[in-house]
């Protein structure tokens, strides 16, 4: 009778610590992404100071960007910000690559094919780039002098350009689609309005990655944004879709992208 007591009493002291452990591990894993958000924007201003105040090309074709072992990689490897910030972290991948993404990266490095590990490993770090409105997205709208007459200066490329650096993001945590699920990394993320509204009404969770342009707030309904000015901060879901987070030109939270008059 006295252990059967004694297996019931730790049955429901474990029952009553297994929410409390899950907490732990929840808000451990946001502190860790926080941490490594403020290890990527480090790195993300030391690229600048090396080339003139540039800042880093979001989604850019024909740049230089080459692999741990020295040797070149091809587009559209070398469009993707991983490979071309990756000096600025000590050549290592494990600051972009946090949590349960972990596991991603650790899959991409035990593939046999160094090639296809190094393809996939520029896809899917836990932060996507606002490429569109920082650092210039050829695929999207690709930040030419002809754009810039049409649109005016609706993408930030000299650090010195950002008018609000404590609210203009630079990164945020992003998901992707990758073999048929969805993962908690993607190399982007876009904008809620471009010259439309792009994104979902609500955040949803069963809508694929796209619905809410790979940003994912995976932090009860918060997703960590990495900031111009240095700062990292949990963004709710209501300042995720202000526009005046996304674009230097933006005066409004639904403001969109327009012709200069």
């Amino acid at each position: 009778m006295e252990l059967l007591v004694s297996v019931a009493i730790i049955a429901l002291l474990a029952a009553m610590l297994l929410p409390a452990l899950g907490k732990a591990r929840y808000r451990a894993s946001q502190v860790n992404e926080l941490s490594s958000a403020r290890q990527l924007l480090v790195a993300w201003r030391v690229y600048a100071d090396d080339h003139s105040d540039s800042v880093l090309p979001g989604y850019r074709y024909g740049l230089e960007a080459v692999d741990f072992d020295g040797r070149p990689v091809p587009h559209p490897i070398n469009a993707r910000y991983p490979w071309r910030i990756a000096p600025y972290l000590g050549k290592n991948f494990d600051a972009l690559y946090i949590n349960e993404n972990r596991r991603t990266l650790d899959a991409f490095r035990r593939m046999e094919n160094p090639e296809l590990s190094t393809y996939a490993a520029s896809v899917f770090p836990s932060f996507g780039i606002n490429s569109v409105f920082m650092g210039g997205d050829d695929l999207e709208l690709p930040p030419t002098d002809r754009a810039f007459d049409r649109f005016g200066r609706f993408c930030v490329l000299k650090s010195a350009e950002i008018q609000q650096p404590a609210e203009m993001i630079a990164f945020a945590s992003a998901r992707g689609p990758f073999e048929g699920k969805v993962v908690p990394g993607y190399f982007v993320v876009k904008p809620p309005y471009l010259n439309a509204r792009r994104w979902a009404v609500d955040w949803n969770p069963e809508d694929g990655p796209e619905a809410w342009g790979n940003v994912h707030p995976r932090y009860n309904l918060r997703a960590v944004g990495a900031l111009a000015d240095g700062h990292v901060e949990n963004l709710d879901r209501r300042r995720l879709q202000d526009m005046r987070l996304w674009s230097n030109l933006a005066d409004r939270p639904d403001w969109t992208l327009r012709a200069v008059q």
